[in-house]
């Protein structure tokens, strides 16, 4: 079994405990080993919410009736029992079509611009990976998407945008992801999909979950 980076426990709030990777390391593999401690927590049952990030774990347990040192052990016991680098078949590929550039894409053109791509190479170099959902996050049913092509990482935008829409598909630092709902938001908006990946009367109303894989199919544009 391969070891994961070392990690640090430290107190989260009175009731709480987060373990945190010093070295990011691979996030991908971090990502998934990181659900499947929770995984392991969620069923032992002992903590009332555990929540994976893409390089920690929260834990979260009722003062009244565990102790928080009993916590932090099978927290710790977890984190070392868990195989790392192992990681588990995504239970679902989702394909999601997208319309690159144009309308559904404002920022398309300034990202070509800044990478240095033609049209056609950003969008090959964006749809080719499949990408696993690392973590949820930011607004309800928002995937991290990773790992995505180094050429294509750029900072958020300076001033966030009041509203992108519903299926908006952007980029930010390392990261790539689609709006499920329309918010506000700062990444960089390269693209859409007219797939609707949230359904209010489904009792699974976000189409993605941690550790899904994703793969974008190119669409032409509407």
């Amino acid at each position: 079994m391969t070891r994961p980076p070392a990690w640090e426990t430290v107190p989260f709030g009175e009731n709480g405990w987060l373990a945190r990777w010093g070295d990011a390391g691979d996030d991908v593999a971090l990502a998934l080993h990181a659900h499947a401690v929770a995984a392991g927590l969620r069923a032992a049952g002992e903590a009332s919410d555990v929540v994976p990030g893409v390089d920690s774990i929260a834990v979260r347990f009722d003062l009244g009736s565990i102790a928080p040192e009993r916590v932090r052990v099978r927290l710790e016991e977890a984190l070392a029992a868990t195989p790392f680098g192992e990681p588990r078949p995504p239970a679902k590929t989702l394909e999601i079509p997208i319309a690159y550039g144009g309308a559904s894409g404002p920022d398309f053109d300034d990202l070509c611009a800044r990478t240095g791509l033609s049209a056609e190479a950003l969008i090959e170099a964006h749809a080719s990976p499949v990408y696993r959902v690392l973590m949820i996050g930011f607004a309800p049913g928002f995937a991290y998407l990773g790992p995505l092509d180094p050429r294509l990482r750029a900072p958020r935008l300076e001033t966030p945008r009041p509203r992108v829409a519903a299926g908006s598909v952007g980029v930010a630092g390392d990261r790539t992801g689609v709006y499920p709902l329309a918010s506000p938001g700062g990444w960089r908006i390269i693209g859409r999909t007219p797939a609707r990946l949230f359904d209010p009367a489904s009792p699974v109303p976000f189409s993605l979950e941690p550790g899904d894989a994703v793969r974008f199919v190119p669409l032409s544009e509407p």
